[in-house]
């Protein structure tokens, strides 16, 4: 059984360029599961740094609050 992971995005302010990204992973890995973001693109020798345009991140299972913890400049367990 392959591990499903669904996205939701709901614009939140067109005019900030704001948006709300949500992720559901049906079978979360249970030591943690880990998300990442690139920092550069295919076909670009540029660092770009998406995830400082991260303005709130949090994650919940069950409906309950997890603590996040942020291993690297994109990546977060």
């Amino acid at each position: 059984m392959k591990n499903s992971v669904s996205y939701t995005i709901a614009p939140k302010d067109l005019a900030g360029h704001l948006f709300e990204v949500s992720v559901t992973v049906a079978t979360p890995a249970p030591e943690g599961q880990v998300f990442s973001l690139p920092a550069w693109i295919p076909g670009s020798y540029m660092i770009r740094e998406f995830s400082r345009n991260i303005v709130q991140i949090r994650a919940t299972a069950a409906g309950k609050k997890v603590a996040l913890k942020k291993l690297d400049k994109h990546t977060w367990q």
